[in-house]
């Protein structure tokens, strides 16, 4: 017996080969941008919003200036100790007056307020960054996995395609986290108002075990509801249209008729996350390495050459500052992001080929598949559609197992699905035929 989730892992492979490779610098910026929006992209702007608001504080308290006071002398530090940074802004001042910029002490320039203001607006920047990746990941997870389908990525011509569609996936997520979080709310506030103790309620262990197991069981449901839509329902809704609700109808068969494939999928998928992240940290601390030999390369010639006449001190001020003025931007865009384009669609297109595994009638990368006969074995799960192995209604388009129109373009299964078949070849025939295989 074969399993979807442990064959998916082929496929994936196949899928992320072509899709990205031979690397196009057009197609890898535009699927960056899509990932900073994908599969947890938000985290990267929530990192780095906590940053800014620690560096803000509570600025603006009289007599308080938080942490700000705090980490102002780390910006302030390279000037210090470069006493002749003034010069260089013309201020003709001597290696001696490194504590004074002009007239004003330094530490007056480095007002805690100001530099607690300027995190303030940084942070709320950044939340305004959060909340607008909160708002567009559903838009494009549909985005990406259209362009992994369609082995093309189009950002503006995709958004629009799936706008409706996003607006529908964000409206199902926000009813499903009310969904998850109204009774609870509602079990406590009626706990309240009846005067109820916790303590007195948790004093049987048979109630504090119910009450665990219960909410183990709500959590888990929540969990699986939230995956299954992202993973299987987005990519149904791509395939055959309609909304949520309609691909859940199609989706959970599937998963009810397979129980065990569904649960090695789960299994398999966690195993695969391990190995991303894995690899994603190997990839990234190469790159690392990569970038601080160029980063330091850079910053021991700058330092060199405006040590040479400024003084020691200077010089290390100067390399410092160079260093970083290269390698952050260098990590961050050489590094960071390409690492994230190869594992947001890696993981994305496991994710599919699953889905395709499990039926396929919504086998978007159907093409990647190795086999002879792609469904041979393959239980769509639920017959009342009308649909065979296949995906096919009834046969009456002469399609076979492969997707292939009989007798008409000579092509047989080992032709599409021994190597990469774009996808307008796939639908291709000859004659009269249109897409759907009708007359």
């Amino acid at each position: 017996m074969s399993w979807h989730g442990v064959e998916a892992v082929d496929d994936a492979i196949d899928a992320t080969r072509e899709f990205l490779f031979p690397a196009s610098l057009g197609r890898w910026v535009r699927i960056a941008v899509v990932s900073v929006f994908v599969g947890g992209g938000g985290q990267l702007l929530g990192n780095a919003g906590n940053i800014a608001a620690r560096i803000a504080g509570p600025a603006g308290v009289p007599g308080d200036p938080g942490p700000a006071s705090a980490i102002a002398p780390s910006f302030a530090a390279p000037l210090a100790a470069a006493p002749a940074v003034p010069a260089l802004l013309g201020s003709g001042l001597s290696p001696g007056a490194s504590a004074v910029v002009g007239s004003v002490p330094l530490q007056t320039v480095t007002r805690p307020g100001a530099v607690g203001a300027l995190g303030l607006a940084v942070a709320a920047g950044v939340a305004l960054l959060v909340v607008g990746s909160v708002l567009l990941s559903p838009l494009f997870e549909f985005v990406l996995v259209d362009a992994i389908a369609r082995d093309d990525v189009r950002l503006l011509r995709d958004l629009r395609t799936h706008l409706v569609n996003g607006l529908r996936y964000l409206g199902f997520q926000i009813g499903l986290a009310a969904a998850f979080v109204v009774p609870p709310a509602a079990l406590v506030a009626a706990a309240l108002l009846t005067g109820a103790s916790p303590d007195r309620v948790l004093e049987s262990p048979g109630v504090a075990a119910a009450l665990a197991i219960a909410v183990a069981v709500y959590l888990l449901v929540y969990v699986l509801v939230a995956r299954f839509t992202r993973e299987f329902v987005v990519a149904s809704m791509v395939a055959d249209g309609g909304g949520v609700v309609d691909n859940w109808r199609r989706v959970w068969p599937l998963l009810r008729g397979q129980p065990w494939q569904t649960l090695v999928y789960l299994l398999m998928h966690a195993l695969v996350g391990i190995g991303v992240s894995i690899v994603s940290t190997v990839l990234t601390l190469l790159g690392l390495l990569l970038v601080a030999v160029v980063a330091g390369v850079v910053g021991l010639a700058v330092g060199a050459a405006v040590g040479g006449g400024l003084g020691t001190g200077t010089g290390l001020g100067a390399g410092g500052v160079a260093a970083a003025i290269v390698g952050i931007p260098l990590f961050l865009l050489g590094v960071l992001l390409p690492v994230r384009v190869l594992t947001t669609t890696f993981s994305r297109s496991y994710e599919i080929a699953s889905l395709c595994r499990f039926s396929n009638a919504l086998g978007l990368i159907s093409r990647y598949r190795n086999e002879p006969d792609a469904t041979e074995g393959r239980d769509v799960g639920d017959g009342d559609d009308g649909r065979d192995d296949s995906g096919d209604t009834g046969g009456d388009d002469g399609r076979d197992d492969g997707g292939d129109i009989d007798g008409d373009d000579g092509r047989d299964t080992d032709d599409d699905f021994g190597g990469f078949v774009p996808a307008t070849d796939v639908w291709e025939t000859d004659g009269e035929e249109d897409r759907d295989g009708r007359r």
